[in-house]
C-alpha cells in the first residue's frame, strides 16, 4: 500500500459515511420542503388555538359569539386575528349556532406525529387540505 492510497481510502470511507448520514436524515426527517410544510401546519394549529382563545374571551363579556373574526380585532388584546402563514389568507370562521362555531384552515399534510399528542388532546388533529373544526362556547363564561 502506498502512502497516498491509505488517506484516499479513509477519505472515501468518511465521504460515504457523510452521504449515508444525510440520506438517512432526509429519509427520517423528510426533505427541507416537507419540514417547512410541517412547521407551517404547526403554525396554523397555533393560530387556530389563538383564535379559539380570543373567541372564548369575547364570549365571556358579550351576549353573543363574534359575527366574524374582525370583531375580535376590535377587542382589547391582539389587534387582528392571525392569517395563514403561507398565503396570508384569513382563516375561515362561521357561526353554526348560538353557542357554536366552525374554524377552517388549509393544511399541507396530516398532523405530524411529533405534534399529534397536542393536536389530539386539544382537538386539532387534521388531514391534508381544507379541514374544519367544530367548537362550542358557552356565552358569558
Amino acid at each position: 500500500m502506498s502512502s497516498v492510497t491509505g488517506p484516499r481510502i479513509l477519505m472515501a470511507g468518511v465521504t460515504a459515511a457523510v452521504v449515508a448520514a444525510v440520506v438517512a436524515a432526509v429519509f427520517v426527517l423528510g426533505s427541507p420542503a416537507e419540514q417547512r410544510q410541517r412547521r407551517l401546519d404547526e403554525r396554523r394549529v397555533r393560530d387556530l388555538s389563538t383564535i379559539e382563545n380570543s373567541i372564548r374571551a369575547y364570549a365571556s363579556t358579550h351576549p353573543d359569539l363574534p359575527s366574524d373574526l374582525a370583531a375580535l380585532g376590535r377587542e382589547p388584546g391582539p389587534r387582528r386575528a392571525p392569517t395563514d402563514p403561507e398565503t396570508g389568507a384569513a382563516y375561515e370562521y362561521s357561526l353554526t349556532g348560538k353557542e357554536a362555531y366552525r374554524l377552517c384552515a388549509v393544511f399541507a399534510g396530516p398532523s405530524a406525529e411529533a405534534a399529534s399528542a397536542y393536536a389530539e388532546r386539544e382537538g386539532w388533529t387534521h388531514g391534508a387540505g381544507r379541514q374544519c373544526f367544530e367548537r362550542k362556547q358557552k356565552i358569558g363564561s
